[in-house]
């Protein structure tokens, strides 16, 4: 008789492709809800656990729903229906869904998400920037062209609503980026040889020091700079499943932008 894939098997799997140590200190990732002994049949991967995504796999009736974003970030003192986040637990409990999520270390490691992202935008020579926790990277286009141009690719290959840029009047052709919040890395970007800086949720200021210091930058959004890794994560699974026999389908989650242009 065939051996039950359960919920430890998925997670010894999932630490392979994104180890936890790669996480940064105050990150969050790993099993977050469920019994690891749970046979599991059908996964559900998803950006973020929302209201959206967790009616998808009660719907699908997923054994699992892995998640990029924690699905508990902070320290939750008691469980109760008393705000959003811990209400949808309270239905994926009482669904029996188990939840992982991989955030910075699927940021990091090889393959993930900002070597998607370098993929998708079209970059060659893709390399990790220093001093970044190895959370960015720097590539080349094979042809420079315009801050303008860029920006319109990198909305049609993200299938954004809208990107924001800060133009120093250089033309792009030496990218860095970090899917996500990617601010904090400006800095470490200027100091390098990058002529335009590709990431989300960039602030005024930040943009300001940037621009002003000779360096494009593109703010693209939070999620559209994270959801390539989505498909691309459920191949590689995907792939794992076959090589190890098992039978276990995957499904990626459709998520609206929660920030839209008007």
């Amino acid at each position: 008789m065939t051996k039950s894939v359960t919920v430890n098997d998925i997670v010894l799997l999932l630490q392979e492709i994104a180890p936890p140590q790669l996480a940064e200190e105050w990150d969050n990732v790993g099993l977050m809800l469920g019994r690891g002994n749970k046979p599991v049949h059908k996964i559900m991967l998803a950006l973020d656990m929302t209201a959206e995504t967790v009616a998808q796999a009660i719907e699908y009736k997923a054994d699992m729903l892995v998640t990029h974003h924690p699905a508990i970030f902070k320290r939750i003192p008691c469980l109760t229906d008393g705000n959003w986040q811990q209400e949808l637990l309270l239905q994926l409990a009482e669904h029996g869904i188990a939840v992982y999520s991989a955030h910075t270390n699927l940021d990091a490691v090889a393959g993930g998400v900002n070597d998607c992202l370098a993929r998708h935008l079209g970059l060659e020579d893709v390399d990790v920037l220093e001093n970044t926790e190895g959370l960015v990277r720097v590539g080349k286009l094979a042809k420079a062209c315009s801050l303008q141009d860029f920006a319109q690719h990198i909305k049609q290959v993200l299938h954004a609503d809208y990107v924001v840029i800060g133009d120093a009047k250089r033309m792009v052709q030496c990218v860095g980026l970090c899917g996500g919040a990617g601010s904090d890395f400006i800095d470490a970007a200027l100091a390098s040889n990058v002529d335009t800086f590709v990431t989300g949720d960039v602030k005024y200021h930040d943009a300001q020091r940037a621009v002003f210091s000779g360096m494009n930058i593109i703010d693209a959004g939070h999620q559209c700079t994270e959801w390539t890794v989505l498909d691309d994560l459920a191949d590689r699974l995907s792939l794992r499943f076959t090589d190890k026999n098992w039978n276990i389908i995957l499904k990626v989650a459709k998520e609206s932008l929660l920030l839209q242009h008007v």
